[in-house]
C-alpha cells in the first residue's frame, strides 16, 4: 500500500541526494499548481539535467547524483496531497525506491618494490649487467659463478644448445635454465652439458660464452625436455652420432673384430656401453632422421647388442626381431662370417635346453673352425644350467687340461661350480665382459 507519510518521503529523498551539488531549495508550502503542470516542470528540469551533461563529462560522478535528488523531487511533487485532486493522489502508487550507485572507475595497482628485468643470459653479459666465470670438464658437467653487478633484480633464461667453448673443446648445455639474481646477488650453478666433438679433452678448464647453433641437435634438446628420465650416455652418444656421424669404433667398449691397431692410443672418453648405444639409436629413430649412420653399418653390433643381457631388450625392439631363434638360426648358418660364432652364445644365454644338447657336438666336431669350437665349449658355461657341470668335465678330460679347448672347459665348468655355489638360484650366464674376454680367446686360437 502506497506510504504518503512525510517523515518516510523525507528519508527516501535523503538518500537519493547523498551526491547532489546543486541546490534545490524545498518548497514551504504546499504548491496550488495543477498536478499535471507539476509534473511538467519536473520533466523539463531532467532534460535540463541532461543537457549540462556533455560539457560536464568529468562530473559524471556528481550529475548522477543530482539526477537522483531531481527524480527523487518529482516523486515529492506527485505524491503531495492537493485540493481537487485527492482521488488521484490516493490511488497513485508510490514510486519504487532507486538507489544509483557512484561509478568507480578501476585504476592499476601500484607496483611494489624493484621492477625484475628478464631477459637472455648472453644479452645480460653483453650488456655488463652480470659477470660470470665458467670450469667444465668437456663433457657432461659445467659450473658457473656468476654476479648481478646490476643493482636491480634480473631473472635470465639459458637455453638448451647454448655453446661454450674452451681453448680445444666445446659443449652444448643441456636443458634450458631460469636463473633469478636479486640486486648485487651472486649464483653458484651447475650444469649438465653434452660434448659436440669426440676430439673435445676431457679435463678441467676454463670456457666463455659462444655465439651460433647446432640445428642438428635442436630436436634432440626437445627430445631431452620432453624424456628427462633419458640416460646421459645414451643423449652423449646420439649428440656424436647426429654432429660427426662416427662410425660403432669410436664408442663400442667391445673389441671390434677384423681392426687392429695403428699404434695409436685411442681414446675411451666417449666409449659407451652397448645398450647405450641401442637407446642413442632408438633416440635417433624417435626424432625421425633417417639419413644414413655410420655406427649401423657393422654387422657386429646388432648381435653384440642381441647377446648383451642389457642390450638384448633394445636390440629386438630396435631391428623389429619377431622370432628369435629364427635369428640366431640365420645368423649360425647365413650370417656374417665374422659373427657367425656369436649364434651359439646367443643359444646358450637364451635357449640353454637346446644349448645343452647341442653344443657339445660343435665342441668335439674336428671338422669346424677352432672359433666355433672354442665358442661351443665357452658357450656352454653360459647356460646357467647345472646339467653343463659334468659334461665341460668331460670335455676337459678329452680334449686335455693342457690344451686350449680343454682349459677353457675347465674355466667354464669352475665358473658354474662358482656361481651355484654362492647363489641356489640358477646363474643367468657370464658377464659381458667375461663373454667378450673369451670370444677374444676363441679368435686367438683361430689366428685372428
Amino acid at each position: 500500500m502506497p506510504n504518503n507519510d512525510s517523515r518516510t518521503l523525507t528519508r527516501y529523498t535523503k538518500a537519493a541526494v547523498v551526491h547532489k551539488v546543486i541546490d534545490i531549495t524545498p518548497v514551504e508550502k504546499p504548491s496550488k499548481t495543477p498536478l499535471k503542470a507539476r509534473a511538467l516542470q519536473a520533466l523539463k528540469a531532467l532534460k535540463a539535467l541532461e543537457a549540462l551533461q556533455a560539457p560536464m563529462a568529468r562530473h559524471r560522478n556528481i550529475l548522477i547524483g543530482a539526477g537522483g535528488a531531481i527524480l527523487a523531487l518529482a516523486v515529492i511533487l506527485l505524491a503531495i496531497p492537493h485540493h481537487g485532486h485527492k482521488t488521484v493522489a490516493a490511488t497513485t502508487p508510490a514510486s519504487p525506491q532507486v538507489q544509483i550507485a557512484p561509478v568507480v572507475v578501476a585504476r592499476p595497482p601500484v607496483p611494489q618494490g624493484p621492477i625484475v628485468l628478464e631477459l637472455n643470459l648472453p644479452t645480460a653479459v653483453q650488456e655488463g649487467l652480470v659477470e660470470c666465470q665458467w670450469r667444465g670438464n668437456g663433457k657432461d658437467r659445467l659450473v658457473m659463478d656468476a654476479e648481478n653487478v646490476s643493482g636491480q633484480p634480473l631473472r635470465l633464461h639459458l637455453g638448451a644448445g647454448q655453446i661454450l667453448a674452451s681453448v680445444d673443446s666445446t659443449v652444448v648445455i643441456l636443458k634450458s635454465q631460469t636463473l633469478d639474481f636479486p640486486p648485487n646477488g651472486e649464483r653458484h650453478d651447475e650444469f649438465a652439458t653434452v660434448a659436440t666433438s669426440s676430439a673435445n679433452k676431457v679435463a678441467g678448464a676454463e670456457y666463455h660464452l659462444s655465439a651460433g647453433t647446432l640445428p642438428d641437435l635442436e630436436n634432440l634438446f626437445g627430445y631431452v625436455a620432453a624424456h628427462p628420465e633419458a640416460d646421459p650416455g645414451a643423449i652423449q652418444t646420439a649428440t656424436l652420432i647426429l654432429t660427426e656421424n662416427l662410425p660403432l669404433s669410436a664408442f663400442a667398449k667391445f673389441n671390434e673384430l677384423g681392426t687392429s691397431s695403428d699404434g695409436m692410443p685411442e681414446t675411451q672418453d666417449f666409449k659407451a656401453e652397448t645398450s647405450d648405444i641401442l637407446r642413442a639409436l632408438i633416440i635417433i629413430r624417435d626424432l625421425g632422421v633417417s639419413r644414413p649412420l655410420a655406427v649401423t653399418i657393422d654387422p657386429q653390433l646388432q648381435v653384440e647388442a642381441m647377446i648383451d643381457p642389457n642390450a638384448h631388450a633394445l636390440a629386438v625392439s630396435y631391428y623389429g626381431i619377431a622370432n628369435e631363434w629364427s635369428f640366431w638360426k640365420n645368423q649360425l648358418l647365413n650370417g656374417d662370417p665374422s659373427t657367425r660364432h656369436y649364434a651359439l652364445y646367443g643359444i646358450a644365454r637364451y635357449y640353454p635346453d637346446v644349448a645343452v644338447q647341442m653344443l657339445p657336438g660343435w665342441a668335439r666336431q674336428e671338422t669346424l673352425s677352432p672359433v666355433f669350437r672354442m665358442s661351443a665349449v665357452q658357450a656352454l658355461g653360459q647356460t646357467g644350467r647345472a646339467d653343463a657341470i659334468p659334461i665341460l668335465r668331460d670335455l676337459e678330460l678329452e680334449f686335455g687340461g693342457t690344451s686350449d679347448l680343454g682349459h677353457a672347459a675347465h674355466l667354464a665348468a669352475n665358473y658354474l661350480d662358482a656361481e651355484f655355489a654362492r647363489s641356489a638360484r640358477p646363474v643367468t650366464g657370464l658377464s659381458s665382459e667375461t663373454t667378450q674376454d673369451h670370444r677374444a680367446a676363441a679368435l686367438a686360437v683361430a689366428g685372428n
